[in-house]
C-alpha cells in the first residue's frame, strides 16, 4: 500500500514537471496581423516605404480599410492564454487567433472588462515561444 502511494506520488511529480515548462506562442511586438496573406505582404512593403509619423498614418489606414492591424506592446501585454494559436499554414504565413482583454474603470469599485478575439495572417517568424509556469 505504501509503495503504491509512493509510485503514484512520483508519477504525479514527474507528469507535473513535464507540463511546468510548456511553451506557448505569442506574437512579437511590431507584427502585422492581416485579413489575407497578400494583405500582409502589402503591409510589410508599405511599412518599408513609410517611416516616422507616416507609419502611424499607415497603421490607421490599414485598420480603417480592415486589412491589417499592428500588434504593438500594448496588445502583446494584454494577450490572454493560450496566446496565439496557429489555425492554418500557407507557406511561411500562418493564420493565428488570439484574445485580448481590455479593462476600463467606470467608478471606484466598478470596471468593464471586454475580451476580443482576433484572427488573421502573419509571418511565421513573428511568433515566439513564451514559457509558462
Amino acid at each position: 500500500m505504501r509503495t503504491a502511494s509512493l509510485v503514484t506520488l512520483l508519477l504525479t511529480l514527474v507528469g507535473g514537471a513535464a507540463y511546468a515548462t510548456e511553451y506557448l506562442q505569442t506574437l512579437k511586438e511590431g507584427s502585422w496581423v492581416c485579413s489575407t496573406p497578400e494583405a500582409y505582404d502589402v503591409a510589410v512593403a508599405e511599412e518599408r516605404n513609410w517611416q516616422g509619423a507616416k507609419l502611424e498614418e499607415l497603421k490607421r489606414d490599414l485598420l480603417e480599410r480592415r486589412l491589417c492591424m499592428y500588434v504593438d506592446a500594448e496588445y502583446v501585454e494584454k494577450m490572454m492564454v493560450p496566446f496565439a494559436t496557429v489555425v492554418e499554414r500557407q507557406g511561411n504565413k500562418v493564420k493565428v487567433t488570439f484574445t485580448v482583454e481590455f479593462r476600463k474603470r467606470l467608478e471606484i469599485l466598478h470596471r468593464q472588462i471586454t475580451r476580443v478575439t482576433f484572427a488573421g495572417w502573419t509571418d511565421a517568424g513573428n511568433l515566439r515561444d513564451k514559457e509558462i509556469l
